[in-house]
């Protein structure tokens, strides 16, 4: 987008256009408008796709607390009980909600999940909108640039596409829904230190764990926020405000352990696990891939096996993943003065780990593009800034970087309304992924 330097319209129909737009966009209204339709063009097929009956709804979202509908004894069962090694009552009451109006209709359960997305990009685009001008940094035009950027990644990123268009992900975008409120409730409290926003962090945080147990990283988020914010990380005051966080994340960290040891999976069952330094290479793999996957989302497939099975040794390539992320990290170090790339970085890093097999979980995939939903965010405002940077730097190629991030969000537009087709029904999935063993079997022989 061009920088505004006078009220009127400049001279020539290409810089009208480009300025009427700019002029546009820079209405809060009319951006969250276009961010709104820009996702329901992308997602338009979503509207007719069945429900994946082999690939996890036939039992996530197709079970007995979902038909048992609205009644005091099931609900009871959703808050207290365990299905299916996951402890997520928020997102079997979303189930339970839509079966109540519309029964098992696969087109208002995809059109629920498709407005969860919808708002957590609002939520982005809003978060950035409060939280940058109160760092004296930006201006206002530059405030507005990389909000509206960060959210129209998020808007349209094919890496996402998984989160939106499988009923059975809505876990991740419904615990990131309630988990962005709890930065804005957070942002509120830090403007004004008044007990109630604080109280409003606390139950927006509880409610996000009830929807996925990946929102026990919000104490690490709020303290990204202080940080942002140019808060004493050294003040007392600073560290008591997040201790009940702390502790919730604790107990809830022990309710996932439980969890998944009633469905026989993960640390506390008897059912052998691979060896933690194996933990650690398909760590630095998983952590390498989503950040790859976020500049580039190519090759992807619902389903990432590990490369070997318990008790057998990892391939060698993979003992090099977490020698780049360690040389990652210290490049971060040393380079911590540059506040906003270190910020995107600690946010993206913070909130994939706990999905990255560091810690040993029941999962049967080493990477799963949905785990990536919150993460990205950190990756997306990170290329927003460095863009925005540029273009305020540049100036006389403005009309190059300008033309560059329109061609990638379009391309991005492109590839993540072909891929929310994938999603269709199980056949078209497990075609899929054929189609992409294939195409990797031919560039084996290839290189043979």
């Amino acid at each position: 987008m061009l920088e505004l330097k006078t009220l009127k319209p400049p001279a020539g129909p290409p810089r009208q256009i480009a300025w009427a737009i700019e002029k546009l966009l820079s209405n809060r209204l009319w951006a969250s408008a276009f961010l709104t339709i820009t996702i329901i063009v992308v997602y338009w097929p979503v509207f007719n796709h069945q429900f994946q009956v082999q690939w996890d709804d036939q039992w996530v979202v197709i079970n007995k607390y979902t038909s048992a509908g609205l009644h005091p004894e099931n609900l009871w069962r959703v808050l207290t009980d365990f299905w299916g090694g996951q402890y997520a009552p928020v997102n079997e009451l979303f189930y339970i909600l839509i079966y109540t109006f519309v029964k098992y209709d696969p087109f208002w359960f995809h059109t629920a999940c498709l407005a969860v997305h919808v708002i957590n990009v609002l939520l982005v685009y809003h978060l950035f909108l409060k939280l940058l001008p109160r760092t004296t940094q930006f201006t206002a035009s530059s405030v507005q640039r990389i909000s509206l950027f960060t959210a129209l990644l998020m808007a349209v990123h094919r890496f996402l596409v998984e989160s939106v268009a499988w009923i059975s992900a809505s876990k991740n975008s419904l615990y990131t829904l309630f988990y962005l409120v709890a930065l804005h409730a957070w942002l509120s409290y830090t403007k004004e230190f008044r007990f109630k926003y604080y109280l409003l962090t606390i139950c927006w945080f509880f409610i996000s764990f009830g929807a996925k147990e990946q929102a026990v990283t919000l104490p690490i988020g709020l303290l990204l926020l202080d940080y942002a914010l140019d808060r004493n990380m050294l003040a007392r005051r600073l560290w008591l405000e997040k201790i009940p966080f702390f502790l919730l994340s604790l107990i809830f960290g022990i309710i996932t352990f439980y969890s998944q040891a009633a469905n026989k999976e993960g640390i506390l069952s008897d059912e052998p696990l691979y060896p933690f330094y194996q933990n650690i290479a398909f760590a630095g793999y998983a952590i390498s891939e989503y950040f790859t996957k976020c500049l580039a989302p190519v090759n992807l497939s619902h389903f990432y096996p590990f490369p070997n099975a318990i008790g057998q040794p990892v391939p060698m390539r993979f003992w090099f993943y977490p020698v780049a992320v360690a040389f990652a990290l210290v490049f971060l170090w040393i380079n911590r003065n540059k506040k906003w790339i270190t910020w995107s970085a600690a946010f993206f890093l913070v909130h994939i780990v706990i999905a990255s097999n560091a810690i040993p979980l029941s999962r049967n995939a080493i990477v799963a593009d949905r785990y990536v939903y919150l993460a990205s965010i950190g990756i997306f405002f990170c290329m927003a800034y460095l863009l925005n940077n540029l273009f305020l730097q540049k100036t006389a190629y403005r009309k190059i970087i300008a033309g560059i991030a329109i061609l990638y969000v379009l391309l991005l537009t492109v590839y993540a309304h072909n891929r929310s087709k994938v999603w269709y029904d199980s056949d078209t999935l497990k075609y899929d992924l054929r189609q992409l063993l294939n195409s990797k079997n031919v560039s084996s022989n290839e290189k043979k």
